[in-house]
């Protein structure tokens, strides 16, 4: 590489390196206060965390002057200055008041929505404090000297940007699975469900549970131990299935030769069904199709039609199960058939058909 495009390299690797770095000279000379009066407590903005695009409080405390302190119930008026665009002036203010509290002073917590960067920015900013008075001039000086302005900076970072995922591809489970959900991009995690913790937070990226409803939302909330800065993950929808069988088969059932039997189920959360016969003396049940036989056996409905006399003391059984979710089969009880065989009586040239009890 020639020294010519060396030096253009350098020129725009500076500018980019600076371009992060926006204070420039102070937009405007501190005006003067007394110190004998109310002061900002400088722990309260020395080392604030700001995370681009997002709303932080910040906590600024007044504290006793050095010789004279406001009575309580004094109310302190506390500005806080910005120059976000990187101009040299402030345009960003946020105010609030707190009522003096002695000896101990008082708080002021102001929100304070970080503009977005793309890398790591700090900014020009001003904390003003007037007695009884809201600010609205970063340059003016304090009337009577009652207050206290300090010029500090802020940085901006990145946060992290974490994403959720869990062991089960499509999220759609069965009552009681347990599941693993994985985060990622930060070097600390607390996991949420239905915004709620239910993890607190840890170095462990991972959370396993088995209690999971129908409808519930797991989130992850990733912190950059660096930046301070957290930021929460898109929330995943479990579609949680608890396949039952709430209405079971009749236990005994009675048709005449010929009639048709029909044998149902009440179900929840099932998707397949296959219905199943014992026959006398059996020891398994095994599945039956639909034909001359029987109909409606992958339904919650079984038809047996035209039952003959060899179906008596069949018992019949339906399996459920969802197979979306995956989840393990159920049994209902089974129900017996019983055929009874009709009988044709005949009386001087007139023929009855009657069942026999």
């Amino acid at each position: 590489m020639s020294h010519k495009y060396i030096v253009v390299f350098l020129f725009f690797l500076n500018a980019i390196i600076l371009s992060a770095q926006c204070p420039g000279d102070d937009p405007c000379a501190p005006g003067a206060f007394n110190s004998g009066y109310e002061q900002i407590d400088p722990s309260s903005i020395v080392d604030a965390v700001f995370c681009s695009g997002q709303t932080r409080v910040f906590t600024i405390g007044v504290g006793p002057g050095t010789t004279n302190q406001a009575a309580t119930g004094d109310i302190e008026f506390v500005t806080l200055f910005f120059d976000f665009d990187c101009d040299g002036e402030f345009e960003t203010s946020v105010n609030d008041s707190c009522s003096y509290t002695r000896p101990g002073g008082c708080n002021v917590d102001l929100s304070v929505v970080a503009p977005t960067v793309t890398v790591p920015t700090t900014y020009n900013a001003r904390a003003h404090l007037v007695y009884n008075t809201a600010t609205t001039n970063p340059c003016a000086n304090l009337p009577g000297g009652w207050g206290d302005i300090i010029d500090f900076t802020i940085t901006v970072n990145l946060p992290p940007e974490p994403v959720l995922t869990s062991t089960d591809v499509d999220n759609t489970i069965c009552e009681g699975d347990n599941v693993t959900f994985t985060g990622t991009d930060g070097d600390a995690y607390e996991f949420y469900v239905n915004g709620s913790s239910a993890q607190a937070q840890s170095a462990s990226n991972t959370f396993s549970t088995s209690s999971l409803d129908e409808g519930d939302v797991v989130t992850v909330r990733a912190l950059d131990n660096l930046s301070g800065c957290d930021t929460f993950s898109t929330g995943i929808t479990m579609s949680v299935f608890d396949t039952r069988i709430n209405i079971q088969p009749v236990v005994n059932q009675t048709v005449f030769v010929g009639d048709n039997a029909i044998f149902s189920a009440g179900t929840a959360d099932a998707d397949t069904f296959q219905w199943q016969v014992r026959t006398n003396g059996g020891i398994g049940f095994n599945a039956i199709n639909d034909g001359v036989l029987y109909s409606g056996t992958t339904t919650a409905s079984l038809t047996i039609i035209s039952s003959d006399i060899d179906k008596n003391n069949y018992e019949y059984r339906v399996v459920v199960s969802n197979a979306l979710a995956g989840c393990p089969p159920i049994n209902s009880n089974p129900g017996r058939l019983n055929v009874r065989p009709k009988t044709i009586i005949t009386n001087r040239r007139v023929t009855y058909s009657v069942n026999k009890n």
